[in-house]
């Protein structure tokens, strides 16, 4: 079972739903996976923020340019106040 479906899948489907896309967000271009997520909505929209969001932590440049919203923190990163 993959890391996401421990924390939020609560089916198989959902954990296929969620492998596919991630897989589809790798093979496609950066402004694919933008309009991709631009279209969409509910948990496909989420399954697509969280697959960009692996793929750049993976060291995805390109979608990390499509995507900058969607960068890991980095440590010392944080709002003052």
């Amino acid at each position: 079972m993959c890391q996401y479906a421990q924390q939020c899948c609560s089916t198989p489907d959902e954990c296929k739903a969620y492998r596919d896309i991630e897989e589809q967000i790798g093979h496609c271009t950066p402004d694919q996976a933008w309009g991709m997520y631009f279209v969409s909505t509910g948990s496909v929209r989420e399954n697509i923020r969280r697959a960009v969001m692996k793929h750049i932590a993976q060291g995805n440049k390109a979608l990390l340019v499509a995507f900058p919203e969607l960068a890991p923190a980095k440590k010392g990163d944080h709002e003052s106040g």
